[in-house]
């Protein structure tokens, strides 16, 4: 069976990263004459409205968790497709809630990071999600073809459409170059700091019991162990979906207190993209933003408690610390990395025609 242009696809996102990738699936289907209709929350809901798309919000608050499962379910049920994304709780009663009250919908699950393995219970919540779903999209190709983590799920069933955000990058870049002494002037300014020349380091926060209980701390800790701060401004990033709760900024603030340390140390009130054209260093345990860094011409570092072996570290296109020693000798050396970029696009998986890959997998029921 194939899919009419007029038949509606409902995309439901929930996290930032998907936000990004369903945008763009959105603006692609739409002039193609597909009917799209885009649902999301929290951070998503704030990615995908600030592309200029329509999109329909809902609330996750006040433990309205299966209210809004099936709300949407209904609201989706006379859709051809329903794709959500992966990571967060909630997509799980939403893929169970879509087969209970839209059962002739085809379900789908979008695995946007291009990890197999993703620390911090998000792989375990995907897995959970992707179990309820009828058929998984896989940003990385490469990953329908994997079964270490996702040995449970048919062949069949595994579908590589190779996108990843590369104009992001490719944008960012750009404003490194066009954008990069203006931003850093605004940003010197509103914190009432003097230009000397340091360093801007962005800390990538995370959202998840490992980043908060293990990884920052331990980032905290080797900044400790650095003897003289004074050449670098330290920039936390927070993860939107962390700003609620705020761990992150009170254990900051708690260990700046408790070292007495003389150190730049602030929370970002910079957007995502223009805390990339300003920063000379990104720093980060886990996050899928990390390939944007790279293809941005950023130099990056990957900071803690152990080794993550993820895309950038396998293909040595970022430094690694583990201690402070480590941390300091990466500063020393910003941007000083072996890899090459070729093997790491293939890592990626990407595919030069993943419009029309997604277009089969919309058609494939």
């Amino acid at each position: 069976m194939s899919l009419s242009l007029s038949t509606a696809i409902c995309l439901i996102a929930c996290h930032g990263g998907p936000a990004d990738h369903f945008s763009t699936f959105a603006e692609h289907l739409v002039k193609k004459g597909y009917d799209i209709k885009i649902y999301a929350t929290g951070p998503a809901l704030k990615k995908i409205q600030d592309r200029k798309l329509e999109v329909t919000s809902f609330s996750l608050e006040n433990g309205s968790e299966e209210g809004a499962a099936i709300m949407l379910a209904e609201k989706c049920a006379n859709a051809a497709v329903v794709m959500t994304d992966v990571g967060h709780a909630f997509d799980i009663p939403l893929q169970q809630a879509l087969r209970a009250h839209a059962p002739q919908v085809m379900r789908l699950a979008y695995y946007d990071n291009p990890e197999p393995y993703v620390p911090g219970g998000y792989s375990a919540i995907a897995a959970k999600v992707m179990s309820v779903a009828h058929r998984v999209l896989f940003a990385n190709a490469n990953l329908a073809q994997e079964n270490a983590f996702f040995e449970g799920l048919p062949a069949e069933n595994k579908i590589g459409v190779g996108y990843y955000p590369i104009d992001q990058a490719e944008k960012i870049a750009k404003r490194r170059k066009d954008d990069h002494d203006r931003l850093r002037a605004q940003f010197f300014s509103r914190y009432g700091l003097e230009d000397r020349g340091q360093k801007v380091l962005v800390y990538v926060g995370g959202n998840n019991d490992e980043y908060f209980s293990k990884a920052f701390p331990a980032f905290l800790q080797y900044l400790g162990e650095v003897e003289d701060l004074s050449n670098f401004v330290v920039l936390l990033q927070q993860h939107p979906g962390a700003k609620e709760k705020n761990i992150d900024c009170k254990l900051g603030s708690e260990w700046i207190d408790q070292q007495g340390l003389k150190i730049n140390f602030f929370v970002s009130e910079l957007n995502s993209e223009d805390a990339q054209v300003v920063a000379d260093a990104m720093l980060y345990y886990q996050t899928s933003m990390g390939p944007q860094f790279v293809l941005a011409g950023i130099p990056t570092i990957q900071v803690g408690h152990h080794v993550y072996e993820d895309i950038l570290v396998k293909n040595q296109l970022c430094s690694v610390a583990t201690n402070g020693e480590d941390l300091l000798k990466a500063l020393s050396h910003l941007g000083d990395v072996r890899g090459e970029k070729s093997s790491f696009k293939q890592g990626l998986g990407l595919r030069s025609d993943w419009m029309d890959q997604l277009e089969r997998a919309l058609n494939r029921f």
